[in-house]
This record gives structure tokens, sequence and C-alpha cells, in this order.
């Protein structure tokens, strides 16, 4: 009797596990190239992903001729565009510098803290940057660009969510 409780224990704590692992995982759903163009998954997951509330992220990078740089980053706002495309905007932040020598991060140009770089990102590819100067209320910069993108999602994706609009 005591093994028959004790393999009940491991059996029943492997399936919670594997239950909530799954729950838990970050997916890939949808990746495009530069030009918008689906590399692998589908616009249609990811829209399915977000009408149900599954938690999206989105990573991206860039190579130059001597660095490289990966980001990911949890949006704060999505739309849903006519059922096809997805926009959503990141948290406004205030960039660091990078010291590419010792690949190092700091805040040690102060005059630059009002600064603030905010993003709006579209599953067509494009990445709209923009650097705004909070303290003076003007748009520094703009610098719009395309990129490899890929969109997670956490837990499972339910298929056929109705669209928001609908009663």
């Amino acid at each position: 009797m005591r093994h028959f409780k004790f393999l009940f224990f491991i059996c029943l704590t492997a399936f919670l596990v594997a239950c909530k692992s799954s729950n838990d995982t970050w997916v890939a759903v949808y990746k495009n190239d530069k030009e918008g163009e689906t590399i692998t998954g589908s616009k249609a997951q990811l829209i399915n992903a977000i009408r149900n509330g599954n938690p999206v992220r989105i990573a991206w990078g860039s190579e130059g001729k001597t660095h490289r740089i990966e980001h990911i980053s949890d949006p704060i706002w999505i739309a849903i565009l006519d059922e096809t495309e997805v926009i959503a905007h990141l948290d406004p932040q205030v960039l660091s510098s990078v010291n590419w020598d010792t690949l190092s991060a700091d805040y040690a140009d102060s005059t630059k803290l009002s600064e603030e770089w905010r993003v709006v990102i579209t599953t067509k590819g494009e990445f709209d940057a923009v650097w705004y100067d909070r303290a003076n209320h003007k748009v520094l910069q703009r610098r719009p660009q395309n990129h490899v993108m890929t969109w997670f999602v956490k837990g499972k994706v339910v298929e056929n969510a109705p669209p928001f609009f609908q009663k």
C-alpha cells in the first residue's frame, strides 16, 4: 500500500507539472521577415491568442557591421486591424547608453533622462520608433524601420475566437 501511495503521488505530481508547464510556456506563433512576409506560424493564430487574452511578447534584433543586439518586450496596447494585421505599442522607455567595448549599460549621460523611446510594431514587419523629449514636449527624431519579428504567446491558443465587436 505504501508503494501505491508513493507511485500515485509521483504520477499526480508529474501530471500537475505537465499541465502547469504547458500553460506557462511561451510559444512562437508568428514570425515575419523585414517585408512582413510570414516565415513561420500564422497571423490567424496570433489573432486567436489575442482574442482569448493570452499574454503576448515580441522579439526582434539587428545585426550591424560590428555588433548584434536582440530585444524582447511585452506590449502595453494591442490592436487587431480588419481581422488581418496586429499592431502593438511598447511601453515608453528611458534608454541607457551602451558601451560596446565592455558590453555594459548605464545612465551616465543624465541629460538624456527626460528622453523617451516610443515604438509601435506591426505584423507587417514595420517598426516605427520615436525619441520624445518629455521635458520640452517634442519629438527629437523618428526612425521608421523594418525588422524580422517573432510574436510569442503564453499558454494554449484556442482556435476560432470570435472578434471583440461580435455580439
